[in-house]
C-alpha cells in the first residue's frame, strides 16, 4: 500500500485524471486537499470554503477507495468550526488541512477549530516551515508554535515538510509531545510529514535526523504534488527510495511503514 498524504487539488481536475495520475505514479491512495478558499494561488478555483469542499466531495465520490478528501479550513473565516463538522459528518472527509495564513497556531481564536477537529476524531495536517504561498507568512509557521496543541491531547496532527528549515526544532517539538505521554501507554499525538520542502542538498540529512530521533511509526510520506499529473510524486518516490535504501541503509519494512502503514494509523483506520 503506497499512500501519498500530501497532494493539492487546483479545483479543475476530474476524478479520472487524478486516478490516471495515481496509476502512473504507482500510488494506491492519496490524501487530496481541497483548493484554498477564496484565492487564486497556484491557478486554483476561487470558490468559497464550502464550495471547494462540495467540489472535492464529488471528486472523491467517484473513486472513494483511492481518493481520501481533506478539507482546507481557514479558521479566520466565519463558520470554520461548523464547516469542520459538516465535511466530516455529511461529506465523509478523512482529515483537515490548515496553513497559518497570518494567524498564529497559538491564537486562542483558532482553538474552537481545534476543538471541533478533536471531537470529529480526524487528523489535521498543518503547513510548517518556510512558506512561499502567501506574503510574509513564514513567521506564523514555526514548529514550536504548535506546542499549543498540547491543550488538545486527542487531536492527531502532523507537521508538514519536517518544518524545513526548522528541522531540528520540529524534531524537538515532536520530542516534547512524546514526553507528554511517556509512561501512559499511549502514542504521541504528533506525527512528522516528510513531504519535500527540504531541497535535495538537505534531504538526506533531514530524513536521517527524523528516522534517528522520532519513532519510526510516526513518520509519514508525501510528495506535495499539485494537479492531476502527480509527476512530482513519481519523482519523489524514486529519489526518496534511493536515499532510504542506498544512503541511510533502511529496510523494505521501514519503507512500507513510511510510505503506507503509518498513514493508515494516522488516518485512524
Amino acid at each position: 500500500m503506497l499512500i501519498d498524504i500530501h497532494v493539492h487539488a487546483r479545483g479543475r481536475e476530474s476524478a479520472s485524471e487524478i486516478v490516471e495520475g495515481m496509476d502512473t505514479a504507482g500510488l494506491d491512495q492519496i490524501c487530496l486537499f481541497a483548493p484554498p478558499p477564496e484565492t487564486e494561488a497556484l491557478g486554483t478555483r476561487t470558490g468559497t470554503m464550502q464550495e471547494n469542499h462540495d467540489w472535492l466531495a464529488g471528486i472523491a465520490a467517484a473513486a472513494p477507495e483511492r481518493i481520501l478528501p481533506f478539507a482546507w479550513i481557514e479558521p479566520t473565516l466565519d463558520g470554520a468550526p461548523t464547516e469542520v463538522e459538516r465535511v466530516v459528518r455529511q461529506l465523509g472527509f478523512r482529515g483537515i488541512k490548515m496553513i497559518p495564513k497570518h494567524w498564529y497556531p497559538t491564537d486562542q481564536s483558532v482553538f474552537p477549530v481545534y476543538e471541533r477537529i478533536e471531537a470529529m476524531d480526524v487528523p489535521a495536517l498543518f503547513h510548517s516551515g518556510i512558506l512561499f504561498l502567501y506574503d510574509d507568512c513564514s513567521r506564523y509557521c514555526q514548529p514550536v508554535l504548535f506546542e499549543a496543541l498540547l491543550h488538545f491531547p486527542k487531536l492527531r496532527f502532523a507537521l508538514a515538510h519536517i518544518s524545513w528549515p526548522w528541522v531540528d526544532e520540529c524534531l524537538a517539538v515532536y520530542g516534547r509531545f512524546r514526553a507528554a505521554v511517556r509512561g501512559q501507554g499511549i502514542e504521541p499525538q504528533m506525527w512528522i510529514d516528510t513531504t519535500p520542502g527540504t531541497p535535495p542538498a538537505w534531504r538526506k540529512d533531514a530524513l536521517h535526523k527524523a528516522f534517528c530521533y522520532a519513532d519510526p511509526s510516526h513518520i509519514l510520506w508525501g510528495s506535495d504534488s499539485v494537479g492531476a499529473g502527480l509527476d512530482h510524486a513519481a519523482e519523489t518516490i524514486v529519489s526518496d527510495r534511493r536515499i532510504l535504501h542506498g544512503e541511510l541503509g533502511l529496510s523494505e519494512k521501514d519503507e512500507q511503514a513510511w510510505m503506507g502503514e503509518n498513514a493508515m494509523a494516522w488516518l485512524g483506520r
